[in-house]
């Protein structure tokens, strides 16, 4: 039997008996874990407001051997990132993070950049005007963390620097870019922004490319489609709460 203490961002709940709750967190310290909180569902349980998807939590419990569920004993509200949302759109869009980490994170690997991006990443969430890129952000440094963007720096045939094209050519199949030259088969097209887009991601945290004026929803879109289809293909999951996203544009 082990101590467990961390942070953590609750992703999921669900009853589990008539006073007990299954808990499914993101921890700094342990990754992913599902734990059993004992009489969390009582009127007047310690665990009351604490254990509610999207909070970020401190927690204690302890793990049994050859058991999957550990038990959590407490926990203390740090922050609450998902109460009193102002839009449905922005529930979802919270949705959106943690069903990538509910479907493609494995349990019991702790990734701290991965926690400290999902922490930069959920109050921008609650923003109408922002919440797109932050989700955009969060896809792209998700794929980027788990190893998983290709190469965009230059073009996958000639080497070209991909700056200076006016457009550019995402092939799914190839998971590579290409200039216009060197396009072949169904490509995704991205404009020089919406490429711009893509490395400034990369090379700046979100607090810089929040603040920025330049990207249009144009350059969003044209991004998203690409980076939603490599989690599609990449993680081979079914990610329905990006169709319902999508749905309420």
């Amino acid at each position: 039997m082990g101590l467990l203490q961390s942070d953590a961002v609750v992703l999921q709940t669900y009853p589990l008996s008539e006073t007990d709750r299954i808990v499914v967190l993101y921890s700094r310290g342990h990754g992913k874990l599902r734990g059993v909180a004992p009489g969390a569902r009582k009127i007047k349980s310690s665990f009351s407001g604490r254990l509610e998807p999207f909070h970020w939590i401190e927690f204690s419990g302890y793990e049994r051997e050859n058991q999957e569920l550990v038990r959590i004993d407490k926990a203390e509200l740090i922050r609450s990132f998902g109460m009193r949302l102002p839009t449905y759109r922005s529930f979802l869009q919270f949705s959106v993070l943690a069903e990538l980490l509910l479907k493609t994170v494995p349990d019991r690997e702790p990734n701290d950049s991965l926690f400290r991006l999902l922490l930069q990443v959920l109050p921008e969430l609650r923003e109408p005007v922002r919440s797109n890129l932050a989700q955009l952000y969060f896809e792209i440094w998700h794929l980027r963390l788990a190893g998983l963007l290709p190469a965009s720096g230059y073009c996958s045939q000639c080497h070209a620097d991909l700056l200076v094209s006016p457009e550019v050519f995402f092939e799914p199949l190839s998971h590579s870019f290409f200039c216009a030259d060197c396009k072949q088969g169904s490509c995704y097209l991205l404009s020089s922004l919406s490429y711009r887009l893509l490395r400034t991601v990369l090379r700046n945290p979100i607090s810089a490319i929040l603040s920025s004026e330049t990207w249009t929803a144009q350059s969003q879109n044209e991004l998203s489609l690409v980076i939603e289809n490599l989690l599609r293909r990449n993680f081979e999951r079914n990610l329905e709460c990006l169709q319902l996203v999508h749905s309420e544009s």
